[in-house]
């Protein structure tokens, strides 16, 4: 027998059926095993050419190692004896209490006690059937608190429904540069992640997921979108209800459009029914601006509800303004990509920004053809225009016209409208001071005042001849 054959021999302790090495002093904070590497095919042995005196053998499989709970199988594995590493290649297999993983190449690193899947790698999570997908999948063995999962190379990271069973909801898939489970129950994501969950799109360049919390978090340039609205922020925070998507808070310079109607604020919250938005909240310091269906809108908070998500009234509170176009409903400037496409989100948030353009502070003048009110709280009901026919591929029309305006306190109104076009073209104008005031509009035009404690001043246009 030679040296190095004798020196193996020494080493790897024949077992019935297999090989065992004996575990050696561990860099701290390892949890080192012993290996057993157990073979149905011939070894061959070969001097470590980076190491002298060391052996590597070359097993033909099928091989199986074991260390401690995890067992790894493959066609073949290379064996480098004293760095205590196992490469396995070809239909691998590895199993342990926590984790199943299926690659094309395995690498298990005992003395730090890491394993590396290369080539068409799945994991999948014992606990709750989470997956990792891609090129590249690496982790430490013995979980412990804060170990991490780790893939590369754009892979694909699938979240389950947070509860299971009946009604749970649709699994969460994303996409992005770098994937990592965290724990048991925690995921992140970073680089260009995409993540869609039935109806919901997402964009972001970072983001984390807690099955714990029920939240998902997207950072940096986050765009959202659902059936009929998207919603974008430097970070968005989505909460889970019963496997469900329930609510979505956008955080800086939050944006939102859908059908026919945009918001500028602060912050913006959404409350979801399914896929749908039920409330939209817009709050934060400085003015929360929105238009919809003619009107322009301000106040220190907006809040929108939605039927069958289509917006059915707002309310703006706070030093509350309302301002009519009087224009056709064409003036409101659609979203820039339809939210009903697949691709809405790849527009980003630039474009939902470009969306909100234009949103200003009512401007309350008194010229020829200013139509506002304003109060302490101001809401508008709209109604549905029987002359919009909505188009089945895009989701518009619905409720497209202003049907009511109420302001609540300290309010005040001016309008202009056309009385009797017999006798002139030009608008009458209305001003009127009061507790409350309401203005109720007939096809989208305003027809009727009333207010509570209130006076004012209305004004008929000249006669020809009586211009002075």
């Amino acid at each position: 027998m030679s040296g190095r054959v004798g020196f193996l021999a020494a080493a790897l302790l024949a077992t019935a059926g297999g090989l065992f090495v004996p575990s050696t002093a561990s860099p701290q904070g390892v949890n080192r095993c012993p290996i057993n590497i157990q073979r149905a095919g011939p070894r061959v042995e070969r001097p470590d050419p980076e190491r002298e005196g060391a052996i590597t053998a070359f097993i033909s499989g099928p091989v199986t190692i074991t260390c401690g709970d995890a067992t790894m199988t493959g066609d073949s594995a290379v064996w480098r004896q004293v760095e205590e590493t196992g490469l396995m290649i070809g239909n691998v297999r590895y199993r342990d209490t926590t984790r199943t993983l299926n690659s094309e190449r395995l690498t298990f690193f005992g003395a730090r006690d890491e394993v590396v899947a290369t080539g068409d790698v799945r994991l999948v999570r014992i606990a709750n059937g989470a997956k990792l997908e891609g090129p590249r999948v690496s982790f430490t063995r013995t979980p412990f608190v804060g170990s991490r999962t780790v893939a590369t190379e754009r892979p694909r990271m699938t979240l389950p429904a947070t509860r299971a069973g009946e009604g749970a909801g649709p699994q969460t898939i994303v996409d992005a540069d770098v994937a990592e489970f965290v724990g048991e129950s925690e995921a992140s994501a970073s680089g260009e992640v995409v993540m869609t969950r039935g109806a919901i799109r997402a964009t972001s360049e970072r983001a984390s997921f807690s099955e714990t919390a029920a939240r998902a978090v997207l950072y940096d340039d986050a765009v959202i979108s659902g059936e009929g609205f998207d919603l974008a922020g430097d970070s968005i925070s989505a909460g889970f209800e019963f496997g469900e998507i329930r609510s979505i808070h956008a955080f800086e310079q939050a944006t939102a459009s859908g059908r026919r109607f945009r918001l500028l604020a602060e912050q913006i919250r959404a409350r979801l029914a399914g896929d749908q938005v039920e409330m939209i909240w817009a709050f934060g310091e400085g003015r929360s601006l929105a238009s919809s269906e003619r009107l322009t809108l301000a106040g220190d908070s907006i809040e929108f509800a939605f039927i069958d998500g289509v917006a059915d009234s707002v309310s703006a509170i706070g030093t509350a303004a309302a301002e009519q176009d009087m224009g056709s409903t064409e003036s409101l400037p659609a979203p820039p990509v339809p939210v009903s496409s697949p691709d809405s989100i790849l527009a980003g948030p630039d474009s939902l920004a470009a969306a909100a353009n234009g949103l200003v502070e009512p401007a309350l003048g008194i010229d020829p053809g200013s139509s506002w009110i304003a109060g302490d709280t101001v809401r508008a009901w709209f109604e549905p225009d029987p002359t919009v026919i909505g188009d089945p591929a895009t989701s518009e029309g619905g409720n497209s016209r202003i049907r009511r305006l109420r302001a609540l306190g300290d309010a005040r109104s001016f309008f202009a409208a056309v009385r009797d076009s017999t006798r002139s073209l030009d608008p009458s104008r209305n001003y009127l001071l009061g507790g409350t005031i309401q203005i109720d509009f007939e096809g989208g035009e305003p027809q009727t005042l009333s207010g509570t404690d209130a006076i004012g001043v209305y004004l008929e246009p000249a006669e020809e001849g009586e211009r002075g």
